[in-house]
Formats: structure tokens, sequence, C-alpha cells
């Protein structure tokens, strides 16, 4: 499945170099990042709400770091995407590797859904006695399924890349910022 997700630009690895050693990026990590386990709460959605100086929400520890952006409100700039990287010091450079993930097990039940939803919906207008209303029913759902797929796919595309490129340049600044 993963394998898939990177097909489809889901799922990205990234490698930054940064001229910092490894203890004081996990200093400046942790001064720009808000602490959070990162694990689902039902007040998720509320995020929006809530004010914070830190743009960032994740941990981070000696071996690596799980980071995702703040969820902003009227923020078009859709966060699904989670970051988790490693870090290793080679000479002078930490050299980052992170893979940026926009998927979340959550989206298995809503693709089920729409998937079992619109197949029942075709079924039904197939297997009626109006050819007529089989007609009209199956191009709607068809649209209606592209939609409701395609959508939220582009929305994950998007944040995947939109990540990388905060990630990359937000890791600059931290480094080159006193």
């Amino acid at each position: 499945m993963s394998n898939f997700l990177r097909k489809l630009k889901v799922i990205e690895n990234i490698t930054i170099e940064l001229p910092i050693s490894k203890s004081d990026f996990i200093k400046k990590f942790r001064a720009n990042v808000e602490y959070s386990d990162l694990t689902f709460t039902p007040f998720e959605g509320f995020e929006a709400l809530s004010s914070s100086k830190f743009e960032y929400k994740g941990n981070s520890n000696e071996q690596g770091f799980e980071i995702k952006k703040r969820r902003k409100l009227f923020d078009t700039n859709y966060s699904f995407a989670r970051a988790k990287g490693t870090y290793k010091e080679s000479f002078d450079k930490l050299i980052i590797t992170a893979e940026i993930n926009a998927f979340r097990k959550k989206m298995y039940f809503f693709l089920g859904f729409i998937l079992l939803f619109d197949i029942l919906i075709i079924s039904s207008a197939v297997f009626s006695k109006s050819n007529e209303l089989a007609f009209f029913i199956v191009p709607f759902i068809l649209i209606h399924a592209l939609l409701m797929i395609g959508i939220p796919y582009f929305v994950m595309r998007r944040s995947v890349k939109r990540m990388i490129y905060d990630l990359e340049r937000d890791f600059h600044y931290w480094v080159t910022k006193n």
C-alpha cells in the first residue's frame, strides 16, 4: 500500500542538509515547535480556534522527530501532512531525512463508505425495472464518485508539496536566525 501511495505522491521522502550540529538543531526544534504527541483527540477539529505562537506541533528526541503544521482559522493550506524524520550528523553537517505522509487511516473509512454508497446506488439503478433511471443515475453517481475521491486526493497531494516547501524553508530559517 505504501508503494501505491508513493506513486500517487501522497507520501514523499525528502533529505535536507543543514550546517548545524544535531544537539543545536534539537534545541532549535524544541524552541520553535509546540510539544505534542500528535495522537488523535476528540478536540482536534477545534485546533484552529486555539491560539499559539508556534506554527508547528510535534515532538523530537535524539533519534528523530515527528511534526505537523498547526491548523489556523480561515487557512486554505490544508495541513493534513505529517513529517516523520531522522537525523544523521556527518562532519559539520546535519542530514535530515523525512517521510511526508498525508494519508491518514481515517481515509480508509471515508473511501470505503463512498465506494459502498456509489456501488449500491449504481447496482440498484442498473437492476431496476426502469432503464431510464439507470441512464440518468449512473453518470451522476460516477461523477459523484470522481469528485468525492478526487478532491481529497488533490488536497492531500497539495498538502505534501506544501509541507516539503515549508519544512525546507523553516529548517533553514531556524538554523540561520540567532
